[in-house]
């Protein structure tokens, strides 16, 4: 196994800077900071930005070579610096706060898929303000929420969001490296709710492919997978952004394999199905608001070349 990186002090500190910094100016101050900070890494990080563009450009092709497409790149860096300040401002947000500027829909599929003591699976993308799901749930349920991610490379600051997220975001963090199925078994057998996302790269053969914008892209059906051997339905999960300090989270309703065509009748097939099924779905709220999903990230890098 390859040495773990140690990490740098540089961006811990900066974060810890940044959280005291955002926690004492207001909240639209720190979303107009959050957003030029995303134009500074436009204009830093050109590789994310390139990737960024030609990915839009193989899911909007109508839109190749037009403005549009430096606009909404501009849109996209911009949404996720405002996401950062938002994340970094949650000490500061009050109950009363996120009651009125953060609306929840759905509260009461979540409630009854707990009755019934199996605990409840949810699914992602990284699309709108996603920590907001957690935080914003909190306040309706008591259930543990955790949430399924992957390590940062820089072990301090990897550290530093998992405990920020814990202490302000109301969601333990759980390592796809580390914790694996037995972490998140583990929840769900105490009646938790698991949070995972579905819209990252997953290499063949653990992954499958799965059509998203008109391709092919590798899909990890771990959540479909884990949904089909315990009987679990998957629930969707998305926030969005729909005003500047506004917000909405929305559960449901609960995709079953009750519904899965009967020719799907063996265990792969049904997997792929629900895979196919919950992709589309993130699909179709990406589509809904463009500039909120995560486009620097290479979501066909494991699309078969024609």
């Amino acid at each position: 196994m390859g040495r773990q990186r140690s990490g740098t002090r540089i961006p811990f500190c900066i974060m810890t800077a940044l959280v005291f910094l955002f926690g004492k100016i207001g909240h639209r101050p720190a979303l107009f900071l959050g957003g030029r900070i995303g134009d500074l890494f436009r204009i830093v990080l050109r590789s994310k930005s390139s990737i960024t563009a030609k990915n839009l450009e193989l899911a909007f092709p109508e839109l190749s070579g037009t403005l549009e497409i430096r606009s909404l790149e501009r849109d996209i860096f911009r949404h996720y610096g405002k996401l950062g300040a938002e994340f970094l401002r949650f000490p500061a947000l009050s109950e009363r706060w996120l009651r009125d500027q953060v609306e929840i829909e759905g509260v009461d599929c979540v409630r009854d898929l707990l009755s019934q003591g199996k605990g409840v699976l949810a699914f992602i993308a990284h699309f709108g303000n996603w920590e907001f799901i957690s935080k914003r749930l909190s306040l309706e349920i008591t259930a543990p929420i955790h949430v399924v991610t992957r390590k940062i490379r820089d072990p301090k600051v990897d550290a530093f969001i998992r405990e920020h997220r814990r202490r302000h975001g109301e969601a333990i963090s759980l390592s796809a490296e580390d914790d694996g199925i037995r972490a998140i078994l583990k929840a769900l057998k105490a009646n938790g709710i698991v949070v995972m996302a579905m819209d990252q790269s997953a290499a063949p053969p653990e992954g499958l492919l799965s059509p998203f914008f008109g391709r092919m892209a590798g899909t990890h059906p771990g959540a479909a997978r884990i949904a089909l051997r315990f009987g679990l339905p998957l629930l969707p999960a998305f926030s969005v952004r729909v005003s500047c300090t506004g917000h909405r989270v929305r559960f449901g309703p609960p995709l079953s394999y009750s519904d899965c065509p009967p020719e799907h009748n063996s265990d792969p097939e049904k997997i792929r199905w629900m895979t196919d099924r919950c992709t589309s779905l993130i699909e179709e709220r990406i589509r809904e608001h463009p500039e909120q999903w995560i486009w620097m990230h290479n979501r066909w890098k494991h699309t078969p070349v024609p």
